[in-house]
């Protein structure tokens, strides 16, 4: 078995912390990778190796991805498919000649809704969603009989402040957290209208080019804090959750889904 890490530079730092100590504890041999993003025309993504002291922590993969292919959203997540699939795909293949084998992802039991419809043509298995047993509480409880755990709230999740989190989450961030905003809030200045070439008739209207933001309902950096001095809710931390019944298909997490391999075309 190969395990292998690729860091956006957007990571919470605690993430990557947690992945160095479970490489140290477990003896896993994590190998850290990061995309790197030709913006030449046709040229695909490939990836350099780094590791814990040299990870990018401000964002430099993610921002060489937004030149080329624009702000990630709703509509156009790309940052899954450039920054995680093909950085791991293009290790496997050029580094350890690796060109077909299967790719184990920890969704839980209690999210078998998020496996991907064309897992079997892409060789990808979920072995606690095999398992049947495997919820969130369950592995809050396992870890709880550990020497350390990820330490980070359920509604923080790895990346900072994933377009993919609800608005109350992002609202509590932005309480709790603003300088999490500072690289998207920075991109949206920056690279706001550059779009891929597949985006281009979609984010055009009478010939004039619209503005991208990050979040749901059109919604950028700015909405998110205003609409936060409102914001009045409270959200779990379903990371300190723990039942010893099976909560079968529980799927009111509010945290984040990165669906690495749900929706990924392609990666030969």
């Amino acid at each position: 078995m190969v395990f292998v890490f690729a860091n956006t530079g957007e990571e919470n730092e605690e993430t990557l912390k947690f992945v160095k100590r479970c490489d140290e504890a477990f003896n896993l041999g994590v190998v850290w990778v990061e995309a790197v993003v030709p913006l030449e025309k046709g040229v695909g993504t490939t990836h350099k190796i780094v590791d814990f002291e040299s990870a990018s922590r401000n964002g430099e993969p993610f921002e060489e991805m937004i030149k080329k292919f624009g702000i990630p959203n709703r509509n156009f997540p790309h940052c899954n498919r450039e920054t995680k699939l093909r950085p791991i795909h293009s290790f496997m293949k050029n580094e350890l000649k690796w060109n077909k084998y299967f790719t184990a992802i920890g969704i839980r039991y209690d999210e078998i809704d998020r496996m991907s419809p064309e897992r079997k043509k892409k060789r990808v298995i979920y072995p606690l969603i095999e398992d049947k047993i495997m919820t969130k509480e369950k592995i809050n409880f396992w870890w709880s009989q550990q020497d350390f755990r990820l330490n980070i709230t359920g509604y923080q999740g790895n990346c900072k402040t994933c377009w993919k989190k609800s608005f109350n989450n992002l609202y509590t961030i932005a309480k709790e957290n603003p300088e999490h905003f500072d690289f998207f809030k920075r991109m949206e200045d920056n690279y706001s209208f550059i779009t891929a070439q597949d985006q281009n008739e979609d984010y055009k209207k009478d010939g004039i080019k619209k503005k991208i933001n990050f979040f749901r309902g059109d919604k950028s950096v700015a909405d998110i804090f205003k609409e936060s001095k409102t914001f009045t809710g409270k959200v779990r931390d379903t990371n300190k959750e723990i039942n010893y019944q099976i909560n079968f298909l529980d799927l009111t997490d509010e945290s984040e889904s990165c669906d690495i391999f749900s929706n990924c075309g392609d990666f030969d």
